[in-house]
C-alpha cells in the first residue's frame, strides 16, 4: 500500500482551536475513536498489539545523536524532543525532461529568502506543538494503516533513514511506499533555534524545505504515525540511508544489505588525492583535461615545480615576442630596458629542452638551478619586466629584416615546443600559479602568484604535517561572460565503482567572479569564484553580472546561442565534462574502497577556456545543496528527487525515468559515432571530420582554417588540445578536427545567410 493511496483515505481534522481538541468532526459518529492523552499511550498500544514482532535483525547502523545541521548555534540548542515529519498532499505529474530543464523556476533573488524562511518557520512551529497535551482524537483507521504499512515495508525492504535535513528525499521515498525510521525525539535540525532565527539563516540549512508544507493537522498526524512506526522499527535495520556526512554512519555495524549514500573511501575529493590519481594518465591517450599540478611534499617536488615554472617562463617569452611582432608592436630599440641577449638565452634554452625531449633524456645541466642561480635570477628579472611593463623594449637597433629573422626563429621554436607542452594554450604569458592548501576548502587560504620567490617562500614555510600545498597552473585564458570569469559546478552521481557507473546531471550552476577579469590584478573578487567568497562582493560587482553572481545552465546555453556558439554545449562542454569525470573515476578505482549497495553525489568544478574546452579543477564530496542562492534553491529539490529516481526506480527497472541524470557511456562501449550529449569531444570531431567535404590542405580553404568560430572570421584559430597536458601524440590530429568542426559550422551559417538574403530580395 503506497502513501498516495493512504493520503486519499486519510481523515481530515478541523483547524485547532485553543478551547477545542483536535477531532474529526465528520467521522466521529461513524467509527470508534482512540484517545491519545500522551505520547506513551500510542507506544504502549503498538507494543501490546505487536509484541510478536522479532528483533533478531536489529542493529545500530546510524549515529542518531549527530543529525543536526552544520551551524555552531544548532549544536548549542539540541534539547528539542519534537518529531520532524514532512509530507506533501499531492504532486502534479512530472514534466518531461526537456521542459524541466528550460522551464522558469519558482524563486528569484528577491523572493527566495522570504519564501523559504516562511516555509521553514511553518515546519518548525508544527514540530514544536506539544501534541500530547492536545488530547487529540482521530479515527482508528490511520493507526491500523500505519501499522500495516510498516510491517509490509519491513517485509518489502522499504525502510529508510535520512541523517540530516533533506525533506525532499523523505517526501520522494514516502510517495513510493517507503517508511521512515526516525527517532521521534531527535529532529534533523533544531526547530527551537530556527523559529527565532533571521531569514538569512536559511542559507545554512543542508537543503531547501519542501514547499508547500502540510497543514498543522496533517503534521500532527504524521508525527503520531512516526511514533507508532518507530516502536516497530527502532530495532530494525534500514534498507536505505541517505546521508552526506560519513561520520554519522556506524560503518562497523552497518548491514551489508543496507544501501547508503556515501562511499567508504574516495581519494579524488582531496586536492592532493586528485592530483596523485591522475599521475597515471601521463603519456596515455585520454580526453581528460586537468591543469598540471605539483603536490609539494619533499625537496624533489619543489625542484620539479621550479623546472616547470622556468620552462613556462621561457615559452611565455617566445609568446610575448611573437604576439608583439604579429600585432605590429615595435619591441626593438637602441635604448631598450631589456638586453637582447635574453632572447638568445631563451632560444638556446628552448632548443636544449626540445633536444632532450626528442632524445627522451630529462637529466640535463641547464636545469641545475642551484649551480646557475645568478643566470636564472637575471633571466627572471628581465622576464618580470617583460610581463609587468607593456612598454618594455629589447636593446637592439630596429630593422625590418632583423625583426623578421627574430620572428621566424621564435615562431618556429614556439610551434615545435607545443608538441611537448600541450597545455601551452592555457598557460598564457604571465606564468601565474594558484596555491591551494590541501587542508582547506571553500576558497579559504587560496593565493595566486606569478613570482617564483614568493611561491617558494610559501611552500618552504608550510607545516609539512598539517598544511601541504598543491601548486596548480592557473588557466590564464578562461571564457569570459560580461568581461568576468566563470566556472561551472557539475553534479554527478556514482552508483558503482566496479565497474564504474556514473550519471551526469544536465543542470547545474555557473559561478561568476564579481569583477572584470585581468591578469594584472590578483584580487580574489576577480579570480576566485567560490560562492561564499563572492557573496562579499555582490554589491560592488560589475554592471552586467547577475545579482547573485550565478546562472543556471539554461541561462549559460542562452548566452552561447546569443554569441553564435550554440553547438559548443552539446558537442564540446557537456561531453567533455562527462569524459573527464569518467576518466577520474577510472583512475581512482584501484585506490578507492567501495562496498556494494553504495551511491554518492559529487560536485565537480570545471573552468571553461575561451575556446570552450572544460578543464576539471577539483571534485567535492559534499556538494553544497544549502539554498545560498535562488538558483540553488530551485535546483536542489529537483536534483534530490532525481537521485531517488536513479537509486530506487532505475535500480528495479532499467526503463524507469531518471530525471535529468544521464549515464556516461565509455567510448569503447559506443556502437556508432552518433552525436549526442553522451559522446566524447573526440568522437564528435572524428565524426564531423570524416563527414566533412572540406579539404583542410586545399589552398582555397586556407582562410577558412583561420576562423575562430562562426562569429569571428578575423581572428586566428588557436584550438586547445583534448589532452591532460601530458599527452603529445594526438595534438596535431585534434587541432585539425576542431578546425574542421568550426569550418563546417561556418559553412552552414554562410549557406543559411545566403538563403535568407536571396529570400528577402
Amino acid at each position: 500500500m503506497t502513501s498516495n493511496n493512504n493520503t486519499s483515505k486519510r481523515k481530515t481534522l478541523t483547524p485547532r482551536n485553543d478551547k477545542k481538541p483536535l477531532i474529526n468532526q465528520t467521522d466521529q459518529t461513524k467509527s470508534d475513536t482512540l484517545k491519545i492523552p500522551n505520547k506513551l499511550d500510542a507506544v504502549e498500544i503498538i507494543e501490546k498489539a505487536f509484541n510478536h514482532v522479532s528483533n533478531n535483525d536489529s542493529d545500530n547502523e546510524v549515529n542518531q545523536c549527530s543529525t543536526t545541521n552544520n551551524t555552531k548555534n544548532n549544536d548549542r540548542h539540541n534539547e528539542s524532543n519534537q518529531i520532524p515529519e514532512f509530507k506533501e498532499e499531492h504532486q502534479n505529474p512530472e514534466l518531461s525532461k526537456i521542459s524541466s530543464i528550460y522551464s522558469r523556476y519558482q524563486y528569484n533573488f528577491k523572493n527566495y529568502l522570504h519564501e523559504l524562511h516562511k516555509a521553514l518557520i511553518k515546519e518548525c512551529n508544527y514540530n514544536l506543538i506539544d501534541y500530547t497535551s492536545l488530547n487529540a482524537q482521530f479515527s482508528i483507521a490511520p493507526i491500523s494503516n500505519i501499522i500495516e504499512q510498516t510491517l509490509q515495508a519491513v517485509k518489502d525492504k522499504k525502510i529508510f533513514s535520512v541523517l540530516g535535513y533533506f525533506p525532499k528525499i523523505t517526501l520522494e521515498l514516502k510517495n513510493r511506499g517507503w517508511i521512515e525510521k526516525r527517532d521521534p525525539y531527535r529532529p534533523p535540525i533544531n526547530y527551537s533555534y530556527y523559529v527565532k532565527s533571521a531569514p538569512y539563516m536559511i542559507n545554512y540549512i543542508e537543503s531547501p524545505p519542501v514547499i508547500p508544507p502540510i497543514d498543522e493537522n496533517e503534521a500532527i498526524i504524521e508525527r503520531l504515525k512516526n511514533v507508532q512506526s518507530w516502536s516497530i522499527l527502532k530495532d530494525k535495520r534500514s534498507d536505505l540511508i541517505f546521508v552526506t556526512k560519513k561520520r554519522l554512519i556506524h560503518w562497523s555495524s552497518l548491514s551489508e544489505f543496507t544501501s547508503v549514500s556515501q562511499m567508504t573511501k574516495h581519494v579524488f575529493c582531496t586536492k592532493n588525492g586528485l592530483a596523485q590519481s591522475l599521475q597515471c594518465y601521463k603519456n596515455v591517450k585520454s580526453n581528460l583535461m586537468f591543469p598540471r599540478c605539483h603536490y609539494i611534499r619533499s625537496e624533489e617536488d619543489k625542484v620539479a615545480f621550479v623546472e616547470d615554472y622556468i620552462i613556462t617562463a621561457l615559452i611565455s617569452t617566445l609568446k610575448i615576442i611573437v604576439k608583439a611582432i604579429e600585432n605590429n608592436i615595435r619591441i626593438f630599440t637602441e635604448n631598450g630596458n631589456i638586453p637582447f641577449k635574453m632572447i638568445e638565452f631563451v632560444k638556446r634554452c628552448i632548443s636544449t629542452f626540445l633536444n632532450t625531449q626528442i632524445a627522451g633524456n630529462t637529466n640535463i645541466d641547464i636545469w641545475k638551478f642551484k649551480d646557475k642561480k645568478e643566470v636564472w635570477d637575471e633571466f627572471m628579472l628581465h622576464y618580470t619586466k617583460l610581463i609587468v611593463d607593456s612598454n618594455s623594449k629589447f636593446d637592439h637597433e630596429y630593422t625590418y629584416e632583423f625583426e623578421l629573422d627574430v620572428y621566424a626563429k621564435c615562431k618556429y621554436l614556439l610551434e615545435k615546443v607545443k608538441t611537448y607542452c600541450p597545455q601551452h594554450y592555457i598557460d598564457g604569458i604571465t606564468n601565474t600559479w594558484i596555491i591551494k592548501p590541501t587542508s582547506n576548502c571553500s576558497g579559504h587560504g587560496i593565493m595566486l602568484s606569478r613570482d617564483l620567490q614568493t611561491i617558494k617562500q610559501i611552500i618552504t614555510e608550510a607545516d609539512v604535517l598539517k598544511n601541504n600545498y598543491i601548486l596548480q597552473k592557473y588557466i590564464e585564458r578562461p571564457l569570459l561572460i560580461h568581461t568576468c570569469k566563470i566556472d561551472l559546478r557539475q553534479w554527478f552521481l556514482v552508483t558503482n565503482m566496479n565497474p564504474v557507473v556514473v550519471w551526469m546531471y544536465k543542470e547545474g550552476y555557473v559561478r561568476f567572479c564579481a569583477n572584470s577579469f585581468s591578469m594584472k590584478n590578483m584580487h580574489e573578487s576577480i579570480h576566485l569564484s567560490n560562492v561564499r567568497l563572492q557573496m562579499k562582493y555582490r554589491k560592488s560587482r560589475s554592471q552586467r553580472v547577475p545579482e547573485e553572481c550565478m546562472w543556471d545552465y539554461r541561462e549559460l546555453q542562452n548566452h552561447l546561442r546569443k554569441i553564435g556558439q550554440e553547438y559548443v554545449w552539446d558537442e564540446l562542454i557537456f561531453p567533455g565534462m562527462s569524459e573527464s569525470v569518467y576518466a577520474v573515476l577510472q583512475a581512482a578505482k584501484d585506490n578507492s574502497l567501495y562496498r556494494e549497495k553504495t551511491f554518492q553525489l559529487f560536485g565537480a568544478d570545471f573552468l571553461i577556456t575561451e575556446n570552450f574546452i572544460p578543464y576539471l579543477i577539483e571534485i567535492n564530496s559534499i556538494p553544497g545543496l544549502n539554498p545560498s542562492t535562488s538558483i540553488i534553491a530551485n535546483l536542489a529539490p529537483t536534483l534530490l528527487g532525481d537521485i531517488v529516481k536513479v537509486t530506487v526506480d532505475y535500480e528495479k527497472n532499467s526503463f524507469a525515468d531518471t530525471g535529468l541524470f544521464v549515464k556516461v557511456v565509455p567510448e569503447e562501449q559506443k556502437l556508432a559515432p552518433v552525436i549526442s550529449p553522451f559522446i566524447s569531444p573526440m568522437a564528435v570531431m572524428d565524426s564531423l571530420f570524416k563527414s566533412s567535404t572540406v579539404e583542410l590542405d586545399s589552398p582555397h580553404n586556407s582562410s577558412a582554417v583561420e576562423m575562430n568560430g562562426p562569429c569571428n572570421s578575423s581572428s586566428t584559430l588557436d584550438p586547445a588540445p583534448f589532452t591532460t597536458g601530458y599527452h603529445r601524440q594526438w595534438m596535431e590530429n585534434i587541432n585539425k578536427k576542431l578546425a574542421a568542426l568550426r569550418i563546417r559550422v561556418n559553412a552552414q551559417q554562410t549557406r543559411s545567410y545566403s538563403r535568407n538574403k536571396n529570400h528577402n530580395t
